[in-house]
């Protein structure tokens, strides 16, 4: 598998995947939020599939694809759960309390009630990151789950973060 990535000055960054079963998957990020993903099949000019996302979609399916949000539930238990949680992406500035720490040293959980649940950091994900050996560093993506009120508690906490 092949993985290029380009500028688009202007517009945003493209993202190109050579697929396995011969074809590329290409994503362009544009400056916007908005995503678009295009699937060329092998020896063809034109793409076979164009698909546009908000931001808001994209992250839905980026959970979906990295396979954080599936766990069989009961439907109405299901129901109840998607009412209460939030997950949010939240970039880490260079003057925030959390830099250089771990998830353990910086009581995220119980100073806010949120959760880590991943780490985005140089384009690679890091799903479910260990509390007392993940080291939180400046323009990380951390992908944190909680109630609203929580993830209003850690953005306070975390001062020089972004979401």
């Amino acid at each position: 598998m092949q993985f290029r990535e380009t500028d688009l000055p202007g517009v945003g960054k493209r993202y190109t995947i050579e697929l396995e079963g011969g074809g590329e998957l290409t994503l362009i990020i544009h400056n916007t939020g908005r995503r678009e993903i295009y699937i060329v099949e092998e020896e063809e000019e034109e793409p076979t599939c164009v698909i546009s996302l908000t931001e808001d979609e994209a992250k839905e399916l980026g959970f979906l694809l990295a396979g954080t949000v599936y766990q069989p539930v009961a439907p109405e238990k299901m129901e109840l759960i998607m009412k209460e949680m939030v997950m949010e992406w939240i970039r880490v500035g260079k003057f925030s309390p959390l830099v250089k720490k771990t998830i353990a040293e910086s009581q995220i959980r119980k100073r806010t009630g949120a959760s880590i649940v991943a780490i985005i950091r140089e384009g690679n994900m890091l799903v479910n990151p260990d509390p007392s050996e993940t080291q939180i560093l400046t323009d990380d993506i951390l992908v944190v789950a909680g109630t609203r009120q929580q993830l209003k508690n850690f953005l306070e906490y975390c001062k020089d973060c972004t979401a």
